[in-house]
């Protein structure tokens, strides 16, 4: 049997790394609200725990979202979030948070933790998480201001304000050791699972 897979995100990036498998699915965004989940933890002092089930619950309804539109098809949910001296730390809103997110993680180790979520009929049939050690550079203030100069408004969609995939590497000393997590969804993971499960060959 054939399952018509659907792929829950706006994020060209996620899904490039999904098309580069061969998997055939098509992409539709959410229209999942993620500002009443997210703003129970904004700001607050929160344990590594409180951050995983966070992601892990928004990438759930970011699937269940559409899943109770397109209940037959399989439904890839995905999120992700920063780690940082037990707070979370969510995409910057202008430049000068950008900045101010840069200079705090300069020669400092954070943890980006992503969940992907797989849901049929509105239920979650599979689920992981990542959570990578990523060691920044200790950077000056002038190379972060040229570093976000350079990069423009893709600053602005980024955790962190870092591009792993483009000029970003070089903020770091050392990254995690999952590149496709890092950069949004575990993709390793993602299609050992649906072939176990025989939606993929």
């Amino acid at each position: 049997m054939e399952y018509d897979i659907i792929l829950a995100t706006q994020s060209e990036i996620r899904r490039n790394l999904l098309k580069n498998t061969g998997i055939r699915f098509k992409a539709i965004k959410s229209d999942f609200d993620e500002a009443q989940l997210q703003d129970a933890l904004n700001g607050k002092i929160c344990s590594l725990k409180d951050a995983q089930d966070l992601v892990m619950k928004l990438s759930f309804e970011k699937a269940k979202n559409i899943s109770c539109r397109y209940s037959k098809d399989l439904i890839i949910g995905c999120d992700q979030t920063l780690y940082f001296k037990k707070r979370i730390l969510n995409k910057p809103v202008n430049y000068e948070e950008s900045f101010e997110q840069l200079k705090g993680l300069s020669g400092e180790n954070h943890k980006l933790i992503t969940a992907t979520t797989c849901v049929m009929e509105s239920k979650q049939i599979w689920s992981y998480i990542s959570v990578q050690d990523m060691q920044m550079r200790t950077l000056s203030d002038e190379y972060i201001k040229n570093y976000i100069k350079e990069i423009g408004d893709k600053v602005l969609n980024i955790l962190g304000a870092y591009e792993i995939e483009g000029k970003g590497i070089n903020l770091f000393e050392s990254i995690g050791d999952d590149l496709f997590s890092i950069q949004g969804i575990s993709i390793l993971q993602l299609t050992k699972f649906l072939r176990k499960a025989g939606y993929i060959e």
